[in-house]
């Protein structure tokens, strides 16, 4: 597991979303941060992703974000060949908060 303080924007943006309760929202953040190409098949293998990891026991020192950012990396879905860091998520889960705010209505 990668300590917080050495986090990527990747790493750090998929701590953020509930890439389990909604993997479709989550993916759409993913696109809306610049880190990946909102695209059907990304999407689609991104899901599939997800749902391999909940079928499986992870060995030790292994976290689903780790899993799936590994994976998207590899399929060559992430659009930085490095990464901007961002260290204990500050910058992505400000972002998020932002962006579930964005359907709010207002008072």
């Amino acid at each position: 597991m990668i300590l917080p303080t050495h986090w990527d924007k990747l790493t750090a943006t998929l701590f953020a979303v509930d890439f389990n309760g909604n993997p479709e929202e989550a993916w759409r953040f993913l696109a809306y941060q610049g880190l990946v190409e909102d695209t059907p098949r990304g999407l689609k293998f991104f899901q599939d992703v997800i749902e391999e990891n909940r079928e499986r026991d992870l060995d030790t020192g292994q976290t689903p974000v780790g899993n799936l950012a590994s994976a998207l990396m590899s399929e060559r879905l992430v659009l930085f060949e490095s990464l901007p860091k961002d260290p204990s998520g500050r910058s992505s889960k400000r972002a998020f908060r932002l962006w579930s705010r964005r359907n709010a209505v207002a008072a």
